[in-house]
């Protein structure tokens, strides 16, 4: 059987739909900390378990009877490596012979940036665990591009940070493709591998993007960070969310550049989808 965690989320829930095409529903293991919330996957057949990476005593008994076990990451920062671990040592407790882990390019032990640096520790776990594992290290969501451009957009033009890094921004929807072919035995590649859209864009790439796909002159125009702060907040973001995007922003700006691959491909026999189809949302929403 195919057991995932964070089985209600955004993305657990879209690879749920992708395995459902794929294998029996009785053959499928959905865990989450609140079985409630997955009622109607429940309907249709899906084994549902609690599973709370906190309460290593529920983890054995929801990953039992699962040979693969697909492990999305936790958003806790300072907590997300203890609860791998457990999760890892009920798997293999379990009889648990494949794990896919969802992961972040760069991912590294000791990188600077609690984020990698978990994620890092995260898979140092898997590779001593003895087990066959996989690290789908996910490029940074496309749809954070629709959020940044609702923000940063002022007058026809893109407000962006210093910085000029390509990322392969990648859909939430082809990220979960991957890791239900990954989870279901499709992606023959172990250890770490990078999940990524087609081409790699800057933020200053994007400005064009979005006016071919509003059919408005859209320019980018480099600022330092107060500055896009003062002016996004003038035209109503919220300051505190203000902060929080345009550090994010910079901080992707600034980061190591992500190159494509062909992995969701791979994994899914699907081409990866282009960052035009969530700019699009982003301009006509």
């Amino acid at each position: 059987m195919y057991a995932l965690t964070g089985a209600s989320g955004q993305l657990g829930r879209l690879v749920l739909k992708h395995l459902l095409t794929q294998v029996p529903a009785n053959q499928i293991i959905a865990t989450t900390r609140d079985p409630q919330k997955l009622a109607d996957i429940a309907a249709q057949g899906v084994r549902v378990r609690r599973a709370d990476f906190s309460d290593p005593a529920s983890l054995s008994a929801a990953f039992a009877g699962a040979t693969s076990l697909l492990i999305i990451s936790t958003d806790v920062i300072g907590q997300r490596v203890a609860g791998h671990q457990a999760a890892i040592a009920a798997a293999i407790a379990a009889g648990v012979s494949h794990i896919v882990y969802t992961s972040a390019p760069g991912a590294d032990p000791n990188a600077s940036h609690p984020l990698l640096a978990e994620h890092g520790q995260s898979e140092v776990a898997l590779a001593t665990s003895g087990v066959k594992w996989t690290a789908l290290r996910n490029s940074i969501y496309a749809e954070n591009l629709k959020d940044f451009a609702g923000a940063l957009l002022v007058n026809g033009q893109l407000l962006i940070p210093e910085g000029s890094a390509k990322h392969s921004w990648v859909t939430r929807e082809d990220c979960a493709r991957a890791a239900a072919g990954a989870l279901l035995g499709k992606l023959a590649i172990s250890g770490p591998v990078d999940v990524t859209g087609p081409e790699a864009l800057s933020f200053a790439d994007v400005a064009p993007r979005l006016s071919s796909v509003s059919g408005q002159t859209i320019t980018a125009q480099v600022l330092p960070n107060d500055e896009i702060i003062a002016q996004i907040v003038a035209k109503g973001v919220p300051a505190e969310s203000a902060g929080f995007i345009v550090g994010f922003t910079s901080w992707i700006a600034q980061a190591a550049p992500t190159t494509p691959t062909d992995t969701v491909e791979q994994a899914s026999g699907t081409k990866p989808s282009p960052v035009d189809v969530v700019l699009r949302s982003a301009v006509t929403a």
